[in-house]
């Protein structure tokens, strides 16, 4: 299948739901990590301090794959064939260190922290958002190192592992009441 053929990677188009399937998961999740890291990777190395220099492109690099991640979570909970559980939890792991990736970049931290003191353009929307990316970034373990960040990592990856679990077991039992 090529990407031209898998409907999770065409972002900006509303997804085509009924053409989705179990199949396009990981080929889509396999294809979008890299692209994400190689934006990541580019961003850390040069980026300037303001809401256009940092902000801007850190969202955008995000996009294409927490798209097609929410497409996929959105179908687990109104189509949720076993396939689809299967291909959504085999990519899972990867997709919430890709998240983490971000989250605990030095250098994209130092900067939103430059951004907030140093880009006088910001209006109290735009400072509010860098805040909240600041916090984001600290509640997802900024400030740990060496295995704290590993231990806090393995945590969150276990987490979302349950939240699956039970919002399956939630579908599985509304569905065997219905």
């Amino acid at each position: 299948m090529t990407s031209a053929e898998n409907p999770l990677l065409r972002v900006g188009e509303l997804p085509r739901f009924d053409a989705i399937t179990a199949a396009h998961v990981e080929p889509a999740i396999r294809e979008l990590l890299p692209r994400q890291q190689a934006a990541l990777d580019a961003l850390e190395g040069a980026h300037a301090p303001t809401w256009d220099g940092l902000v801007v492109p850190l969202r955008r690099l995000a996009e294409p794959l927490s798209s097609a991640w929410g497409v996929v979570g959105h179908l687990i909970s109104v189509k949720n064939a076993p396939e689809l559980r299967q291909a959504h939890e085999r990519a899972q792991p990867e997709v919430v260190a890709a998240r983490m990736r971000i989250d605990q970049s030095e250098p994209l931290y130092r900067g939103l922290k430059r951004v907030l003191t140093e880009d006088r353009s910001l209006d109290s929307g735009r400072k509010r958002v860098v805040e909240q990316m600041v916090r984001d970034a600290e509640l997802a373990g900024i400030g740990l190192q060496g295995a704290q960040r590993e231990r806090f990592n393995a945590l969150e990856i276990e987490l979302s592992e349950l939240a699956t679990r039970y919002q399956n077991q939630l579908l599985d039992a509304t569905k065997a009441f219905a």
